[in-house]
């Protein structure tokens, strides 16, 4: 039994040994203004999205998003003032298959399982289920940091809110869903 421990503790140090650990993630704001029929709407939003990812070979990375959301509408009408918040929580655990790596790019596909709880004031909160495939690139800029881009997604979700429930199948790029990030390898 103790060389059955020994062992897997061996195992388990020199694949940690030579694991590649990295940090990053991503960060967003957003403002809006939206006016006519004697309304006006203002609103912001900001998203931080930290990860954590392994290294398994060149190839294959695992990690996990956890992200939080909060956006907040300010409605002004003539005669009234008000504001809805919105708070959203996501944990998205993910596999990463790099396929084509030239210079200092390199192409890749995320294939996971997400998570989100969805907020807003006064109302039922929403869960939301997804598995999806994102494309992406990555730039390195040195050994230690790499810039990312994810370019439209492929997938099925699932959200429900009190009893109503929606299903979604999607395929697409759009502006709408590119977002950029940033990795520190450790």
């Amino acid at each position: 039994m103790k060389k059955l421990i020994l062992a897997a503790f061996v195992a388990v140090a020199s694949l940690t040994a030579s694991a590649q650990w990295w940090v990053g993630g991503e960060v967003g704001f957003n403002a809006t203004k939206t006016t006519g029929l004697g309304a006006s709407v203002k609103g912001n939003q900001f998203v931080v999205a930290p990860e954590i990812g392994y290294k398994v070979n060149d190839k294959i990375d695992v990690a996990v998003l956890v992200g939080y959301a909060h956006a907040k509408n300010n409605e002004l009408f003539d005669y009234d003032d008000v504001f809805e918040n919105g708070n959203g929580f996501e944990i998205n655990p993910y596999v990463r298959y790099s396929f084509i790596q030239a210079g200092n790019f390199k192409f890749f596909v995320d294939g996971g399982f997400a998570y989100g709880l969805l907020h807003e004031s006064g109302e039922k909160s929403i869960n939301v289920w997804e598995i999806a495939v994102k494309p992406g690139i990555a730039y390195s800029l040195s050994d230690k940091v790499s810039l990312v881009a994810h370019v439209g997604s492929a997938g099925w979700q699932f959200s429900k809110q009190g009893d109503v429930k929606t299903n979604s199948w999607g395929c697409g790029v759009s502006g709408n869903n590119i977002t950029f990030g940033a990795y520190v390898n450790l």
